[in-house]
């Protein structure tokens, strides 16, 4: 009888375990920064994208709402403008086009960001991205500085039910360092490199010579 009970215990146990490591692992929210630091010249502007990670595919949870504050050294950096929505994906708060709740507002060296989907339920968490991009800022350099930091504070954040998710997310926070002349493009140093080598095979020939 002992032998039958603790046959039935072990099962059970063993049962409990396989089931718990067969549920789905819980994804981590993040929002956050890409890119999460660059480096800028004096008198330049730059972009910077605002994203969401960790959401569920086909499935919720999905976003429908979010309020966020961006936090900036405003001796050195100067907002300019800002586009919400996934360069690519489209606005995954507005799915089918039938628009969504967006609006912000500045102030000395912050600015808030919102917006909430006019969408169904069933479409955010049908069709909606895991992973994309909230809104893209610019913003403009007014002073050489080592670093602003690009702080994010999360107001509230809510699914498709308007339920927060603020308790499951973390934050990337970004920073921008600006130099003190303009940071050359890529076509700019490749041409630099290009004639430092011509000259180079220019001086070789001149000593053959």
């Amino acid at each position: 009888m002992k032998k039958k009970l603790l046959k039935l215990f072990l099962g059970v146990l063993l049962s409990t375990f396989l089931l718990f490591i067969a549920l789905p692992s819980h994804a981590i929210l993040i929002v956050g920064f890409n890119p999460i630091s660059q480096e800028v010249g004096l008198g330049e502007a730059f972009d910077v994208d605002l994203f969401i990670s960790g959401l569920g595919v086909s499935e919720a949870s999905s976003l429908g709402t979010f309020d966020l504050d961006i936090s900036f050294d405003s001796t050195i950096l100067a907002f300019n403008e800002v586009t919400f929505g996934d360069p690519v994906l489209g606005d995954q708060l507005d799915l089918w086009w039938l628009g969504s709740l967006t609006d912000f507002f500045t102030g000395v060296g912050t600015v808030n960001l919102y917006e909430l989907s006019f969408d169904s339920v069933y479409d955010l968490n049908t069709f909606q991205a895991d992973s994309f991009t909230l809104a893209t800022l610019t913003f403009d350099i007014l002073s050489v500085g080592i670093s602003s930091s690009l702080d994010i504070v999360i107001n509230e954040i809510g699914d498709a039910w308007g339920d927060s998710l603020l308790d499951d997310a973390e934050l990337d926070n970004g920073s921008v360092t600006v130099s003190a002349a303009p940071v050359p493009e890529p076509a700019t140093i490749l041409l630099l490199i290009t004639g430092m080598v011509g000259m180079g095979v220019f001086g070789r020939k001149r000593l053959r010579n």
